[in-house]
């Protein structure tokens, strides 16, 4: 790992320190009889099953879990400081023993989530936050722990969206603005959801005492686990689309890696202009997919002929789109967006592509990401036809026909963004060394 990264970790942790020394100073710890350390042991234990059911999103790095929920209700239920203490030590032994993460993760994920919570328990206490310290029956009451708790749960997302977003970027290069649009949304909403069941917890505290989150949380455990091999069913599928993307551009080698490259261009394009991230995901999808139509082995040749093409030969080519979308109907688990985009994706904004020759809006948002994106990664690979192009060539290009063959709103959004270097560096990365031949030009360098 980067130094920045280890220093980052290793400044976080003592910070996490100190505040959890703070807060323990601060605000008393109140806890009469064994009935209180079993709500306490009972919420750590259901906190270590939440971080084994943990799902990874469509992040790649992030992971929400129903962990949340017992961590939350301790606040209300013992105060900021077994909150802290008891998310500190449950977290370290799901971290270390359960998931064995490695130390430098171990540690930053153990000290963001104590510093949220902890901040999180502070700003609940300034609210008038009650705490209902385990006394046999607390009168629990819903309306007086709401605002407090709300608060919690926006100081909660901020420091922990902060914290998390901040690593990421280190280490992957992103910008921090991006990460917060794809992260954001779904984490925002796990959150308000996980509020809502721990104000049930704490009521059931009240009224079943140990038992109460037990029979408020382990049906929401299997409803997770059903999501977790579900999502897991989908991540299997996705794998076998990539293997047979991977096979069908082996047999050229001047596209290897293209769809792939795409892909996670037209993810990253898609987060920058603000889609939805269930948006972003069929977008992901539908780029890597583009050319599936061209499993044929008669499209390899043609892509690979170093001559001009005929009018016949262009018109198999650009039957590509359909034939993918066809192929692809047959995949239940696509939706009808992926399909659309996978058939729309040669069309030009000025109506002059193909199959249909839509124009504008009409053409589906995911295919106007591709069409920029496909056609980016095309002009910085070498072809049969010519060499690369640089990215000072590739970046006219895009000005040159915004308006015409992309949309102008998201071409300039991918120039504004540096992507156009970033495709470049990606397709450096796979490119395959330009064979001696007779270079034949052809009338649009934009054609993939």
């Amino acid at each position: 790992m980067r130094r920045a990264l280890l220093t980052y970790v290793a400044f976080l942790a003592l910070i996490a320190i100190g505040v959890t020394a703070l807060i323990v100073t601060r605000y008393p710890i109140v806890l009469n009889g064994t009935e209180a350390w079993g709500g306490i042991v009972a919420l750590m234990v259901l906190t270590l099953l939440a971080e084994g059911l943990g799902v990874r999103m469509s992040a790649g790095r992030a992971v929400f879990s129903v962990a949340l929920i017992p961590t939350v209700a301790i606040v209300p239920l013992y105060g900021p400081s077994v909150a802290v203490l008891a998310t500190a030590l449950s977290h370290l032994v799901a971290q270390a023993i359960i998931l064995k993460k490695h130390p430098v993760k171990a540690a930053f994920n153990v000290s963001q989530l104590t510093l949220a919570i902890g901040v999180g328990s502070v700003v609940y206490r300034a609210l008038n936050g009650p705490v209902f310290y385990w006394l046999g029956n607390v009168g629990f009451r819903f309306v007086p722990v709401l605002l407090p708790l709300l608060g919690l749960i926006i100081t909660y997302f901020i420091a922990n969206m902060a914290l998390v977003s901040a690593v990421i970027a280190l280490d992957s290069g992103k910008r921090v603005q991006d990460i917060w649009l794809e992260l954001g949304p779904v984490a925002f909403a796990n959150e308000l959801a996980s509020s809502s069941f721990s104000l049930f917890v704490v009521f059931a505290f009240a009224q079943l005492s140990v038992a109460g989150p037990i029979v408020v949380l382990l049906p929401l455990f299997f409803v997770h686990h059903a999501y977790n091999v579900q999502f897991k069913l989908l991540k299997q599928n996705k794998e076998i689309l990539e293997l047979l993307v991977k096979t069908i551009e082996a047999k050229d080698p001047y596209t290897s890696g293209h769809s792939m490259r795409v892909a996670t261009l037209c993810r990253d394009l898609a987060t920058a202009l603000g889609v939805p991230s269930h948006k972003v995901e069929e977008i992901e999808t539908a780029a890597l997919l583009h050319d599936i139509g061209k499993i044929d082995f008669a499209y390899a040749e043609l892509i690979s002929s170093p001559s001009k093409l005929t009018e016949a030969e262009r018109e198999i080519i650009r039957s590509h789109p359909d034939r993918g979308a066809r192929l692809l109907a047959s995949i239940s688990s696509l939706s009808r967006n992926v399909l659309a985009a996978v058939r729309h994706h040669h069309e030009h904004y000025d109506g002059g592509g193909y199959p249909d020759g839509l124009s504008g809006e009409e053409i589906p948002l995911a295919a106007r990401v591709i069409m920029v994106v496909d056609t980016v990664d095309a002009m910085l690979s070498n072809r049969p036809y010519r060499a690369a192009l640089s990215p000072d060539k590739v970046t006219a290009e895009l000005r040159r026909f915004s308006g015409r063959q992309f949309d102008p709103a998201i071409a300039a959004k991918f120039i504004e963004m540096g992507m156009v270097q970033r495709a470049a560096h990606r397709a450096a990365m796979d490119r395959t060394p330009l064979p001696l031949l007779q270079v034949v030009p052809r009338e649009h360098v934009s054609v993939s």
